[in-house]
């Protein structure tokens, strides 16, 4: 072959900047899916769903290892065009099949556009093993950037737009992966495709979600189903806000994801006053200052002006419900900038820790979003009904202050009053018996379903204070459930007497009603141990992985060196670490960062660009001293994480109280040492295991091992925060570190290439 006919099979474009442009994409079409399966389903489901996406990159990735052909540069354009073709069928499956119940199907579907970008991925490390570290900086640096990108451009652009965009940006890593001069037709045609679709949606609004024909039983479909109709939607990095008029006369509906409802109240109707129990302390307690967590469409805000406050702080964790209720103001009143309404887009606890006023009331209604974040279902609990929340609130009350849930039945209304009352005995040095002096609980029976509402006061109920507090309620319809000395069942009184405590209330219940923690936030789940809407998804991949790895221990007997054999098992422990790191730190920092959004952006944009940096770092180093560094690295990685989360608590409490910027600026500096070591072991295995014989099999194996596990990981992350918290869950990250570092040392290390 002469040097003309070899220049032409030389890549137009450097490797790197396509494989950049790829993960960029990539990642931000995942992020993308997630705000659209949200919206779709229940979190358990996004979670399924996200989770056997990334399965689709380790399969592919087997495709690759299992067959040499599979691995030709030449075949990149065709593997990325698929990745964005298949993305866009997805999309318009989901969509034009959301009122159907095919759960299955579309299960089946999520794991195709990811097996051509598993496969691309493989295919690409596998053609230059010695450049791994290289190609994994240009890997993690376009991860990241899609990461730090994701929020602009779905604030902008919607989540159905955004996939769109997503498969335009896989059909130009195509074009740029091709190899040859000349038209690249498929590639165009992805290209072409998801471009159109996005302007003329953007145009024309042609590919909208019917929500209102929803499979998945969302209270918005009922509604809607029921007559209303949507009258303003919004989509943003956070949720799906749909505005709803139900129609008869009733208050307008806001609605995140189909799912957390609340009201829009019209300024001339003040039935509401009357009807709704959430307006009981406010009538009774007349507080004068107020901190509303979570006011949803406004009706909180109006409950307290109505109850004569003079200040008003609502701290609203979606930016779009601020948004619907500013647009609709002439209809309620304009609510949020009434004099002494101060509204805060954040997180209710965040803003506690760092301001220190003092409050006659704490009010939250219902307050959940079931808005999933990009890590599932692990991250959709917030931390508003745990120990640790009821502990600050009571530390913000002024005497005689009370904190008041309307909660949404009975189980969240046993939970809260068992979270209460450990609070209060931890907190104050309270028994048990003391402590449920200061509570109340109320009864609006007329609701349907019945909706309870507790009181936690800072200061012990005086019975005078109980007589009266019953007698409004009894007047205007509640029914006094407990009330210290006044009204209680036999199980609560008993507690109050010290004739027994909350443990009997707990193993007298057949679900799981133990108090929540910070660490085990999931105050709404009520099943004992796993929840049954996981339990599918641990056992098919537990099984798949048993499966697998016995296929891949039968496949690798063949080699005769301990190194080629046992290679697959230390990627298998960097796939399943990085994840559980990553999972376990973005929980950690919610509540500093102030919001679930921020917190999952900034921790993935420097996870992935400082370990892309690393990365690039690593492959300065001398051959020789790469390999002797592999397991130095990796239990470096286990140190730094476990000191990270020894350290970070009492680092959040120095600078709780610091501007946006330097929270953020912290936790960068915080995991930037540990980031930078995060990106180096993973392409140093690959530039080893590609010095063995059948190198680049060894590479796109090395991928698939990886892929696969960072799902396993991710299910371990849901199953240990669960069941023994998050804090385990960054031990078990840390603890596949140093497993890996004692197979670096024990398999990698100190072997001849073969």
């Amino acid at each position: 072959m002469n040097r003309t006919q070899n220049a032409q099979h030389k890549p137009l474009i450097p490797a790197s900047y396509s494989l950049l442009l790829l993960s960029f994409a990539s990642i931000f079409l995942e992020i993308a899916l997630t705000r659209l399966f949200s919206t779709l389903f229940y979190p358990p489901y996004v979670f399924a769903i996200i989770s056997l996406a990334v399965l689709g990159l380790g399969l592919g990735a087997a495709l690759a290892a299992w067959r040499a052909p599979w691995r030709a540069a030449a075949r990149l354009p065709l593997y990325l065009s698929l990745g964005g073709l298949l993305a866009l069928a997805l999309l318009l499956t989901a969509v034009f099949t959301a009122s159907l119940d095919l759960h299955g199907g579309l299960l089946a579907l999520v794991p195709l556009p990811y097996f051509w970008l598993g496969l691309g991925l493989a295919t690409f490390f596998s053609a230059n093993p010695a450049d791994s570290p290289r190609l994994y900086r240009a890997d993690l640096l376009g991860a990241g950037l899609g990461a730090l990108a994701a929020v602009p451009l779905l604030n902008s652009l919607g989540a159905l737009n955004a996939v769109l965009l997503a498969a335009a940006g896989l059909g130009l890593a195509a074009l740029l992966a091709a190899r040859r001069p000349g038209p690249a037709p498929l590639p165009m045609v992805a290209i072409g495709l998801a471009l159109v679709g996005l302007l003329t949606n953007l145009a024309f609004n042609w590919l909208d979600v019917p929500m209102g024909q929803l499979a998945a039983p969302k209270p918005i479909t009922n509604s809607l189903r029921a007559g209303g109709r949507i009258i303003a939607t919004e989509w943003d990095a956070f949720a799906r806000t749909d505005l709803v008029d139900p129609g008869g006369g009733k208050p307008y509906e806001l609605y995140l994801d189909g799912a957390a409802g609340s009201v829009m109240p019209p300024s001339g109707d003040l039935n509401l006053l009357r009807t709704d129990i959430g307006f009981f302390p406010f009538a009774t307690q007349q507080p004068r200052q107020v901190l509303v967590i979570g006011p949803g469409g406004g009706l909180d805000v109006w409950f307290a002006l109505h109850g004569r406050a003079q200040q008003v702080t609502a701290v609203e964790i979606n930016p779009a419900s601020v948004t619907l209720v500013n647009r609709y103001a002439t209809y309620h009143g304009d609510l949020y900038r009434q004099p002494g309404v101060r509204l805060l887009v954040d997180e209710g606890r965040s803003v506690l820790r760092r301001e220190a006023r003092q409050y006659d009331l704490i009010y939250l209604s219902q307050v959940v979003t079931l808005a999933a974040e990009r890590g599932g279902y692990a991250l959709t609990e917030n931390t508003i009904y745990t120990v640790e929340a009821f502990q600050e609130y009571l530390a913000h009350l002024r005497p005689g202050g009370q904190i008041a849930m309307k909660l949404y039945d009975e189980l969240t209304l046993t939970r809260a009053v068992v979270t209460a009352v450990t609070a209060l005995a931890q907190a104050r040095g309270l028994s048990e018996a003391e402590a449920m002096r200061h509570l109340a609980v109320f009864l609006d029976g007329d609701a349907e379903p019945p909706v309870p509402l507790l009181l936690v006061q800072a200061d012990p109920f005086e019975r005078d204070a109980g007589l009266a507090l019953a007698g409004v309620a009894a007047q205007v319809g509640f029914v006094p459930l407990f009330v210290p000395d006044v009204a209680g069942g036999p199980t609560l009184q008993a507690i109050l007497a010290g004739e027994a405590t909350t443990a009997d209330i707990i193993s007298e219940t057949t679900s799981d009603v133990t108090p929540t923690s910070d660490d085990r936030p999931f105050f709404y789940q009520f099943e004992p141990g796993l929840p049954q809407s996981l339990r599918p998804l641990l056992w098919g991949l537990g099984g798949m992985v048993l499966a697998g790895g016995a296929l891949l221990f039968l496949a690798q007997r063949r080699y005769s060196t301990g190194a080629e054999r046992y290679a697959p098992l230390y990627f298998a422990a960097l796939g399943a670490g990085f994840i559980l790191l990553e999972i376990a730190v973005i929980q950690q920092t919610r509540l500093f960062l102030g919001h679930p959004t921020l917190a999952v952006t900034t921790v993935l944009a420097v996870l992935l660009l400082a370990g892309g940096l690393g990365s690039g770092w690593a492959g300065r180093w001398p051959d020789h001293v790469q390999l002797k560094r592999l397991p130095v690295v990796a239990a470096a990685i286990a140190l730094l994480a476990l000191l990270w989360l020894a350290g970070w608590p009492w680092l959040a409490r120095q600078f709780v109280a610091g501007s946006p910027a330097l929270r953020i600026g912290l936790v960068a500096i915080s995991l930037t040492p540990l980031a930078l070591l995060l990106g180096m072991p993973f392409p140093l295995g690959l530039r080893r295991v590609g010095q063995f014989e059948a190198g680049d099999r060894h590479v796109a194996l090395g991928w698939a091992v990886n892929g696969v596990m960072t799902v396993a990981g991710s299910v371990l992350a849901v199953t240990a925060a669960m069941l023994a918290g998050f804090g385990s869950v960054l031990l078990f990250g840390a603890g596949f570190y140093g497993v890996a570092a004692l197979l670096a040392w024990r398999v990698l290390v100190g072997r001849a290439p073969q």
